[in-house]
């Protein structure tokens, strides 16, 4: 197995595309009316406007086509402090998951029980997440939103959601997404809303064109996934 890895890694390495990694994460593909059920719920204990969307769910806002199949949160509260509350909704195997590599943020994995779907739902700190001072209110302020049976659905703004995802693509090693994160961006087009002096416009332009050791780092991070997977099955087994 190791050799067949070091195999592919050399195989990709001489390709200059960005990497987009196979399927893994396990659930159905949600739809925006799964993200604004589940959304509504969660503000039933910490309330709309306490809640902000990120990641995929929010990406889908910018492009239609993209299809999450987990929907990830900032929250303005204490998690710890509504478990109970959150259980009685339906959350589900709340779990502190702890501050991620480049994340010092607190996040709370769970999966929200809709009878036929499970949806995994991951609950973030505010703080942590963005820039050091980076505050809620700041981000809420910039935010957009649809509505939900008279209910308000708030998301990242494309600014913040290009800073969250290119963080989350440094990620990579440690989470073997590959390039997806970048992938999401380019699809969007999202980077044609941040100022060209921006810094992270110029960051996020250079992963699109990837060096020698950006493009090793993605190759590794679809190959120590790859190698989790096999050990899993191995020690399920």
């Amino acid at each position: 197995m190791i050799k067949r890895t070091l195999q592919i890694i050399l195989s990709k390495l001489a390709d200059d595309q960005l990497l987009e990694p196979a399927n893994y994460e396990k659930g159905d593909y949600l739809s925006k009316e799964d993200i604004d059920k589940s959304y509504s719920i969660a503000s039933s204990v910490f309330g709309s406007s306490n809640l902000l969307l990120i990641g995929g769910a929010a990406l889908q806002n910018y492009y239609p086509l993209h299809k999450s199949k987990d929907i990830d949160i900032i929250v303005n509260g204490e998690v710890e402090a509504k478990k109970n509350l959150l259980y009685d909704k339906g959350f589900k195997g709340i779990k502190n998951e702890g501050p991620k590599p480049l994340f010092d943020a607190n996040i709370y994995s769970s999966y929200l029980d809709l009878g036929e779907k499970k949806i995994r739902v991951e609950f973030y700190s505010s703080k942590g997440l963005l820039d050091s001072d980076e505050s809620f209110d700041n981000l809420k302020k910039k935010a957009l939103y649809r509505e939900y049976n008279g209910e308000k659905i708030y998301f990242v703004d494309p600014v913040n959601l290009c800073k969250l995802k290119y963080n989350a693509w440094r990620n990579r090693l440690v989470n073997g997404r590959a390039d997806k994160d970048i992938i999401d961006l380019k699809k969007a087009d999202l980077l044609g809303y941040v100022d060209k002096n921006n810094q992270y416009y110029q960051k996020i332009a250079k992963a699109y064109h990837q060096g020698i050791t950006g493009r090793f780092k993605s190759v590794l991070s679809d190959a120590v996934h790859v190698l989790h997977q096999e050990y899993l099955k191995r020690h399920n087994s």
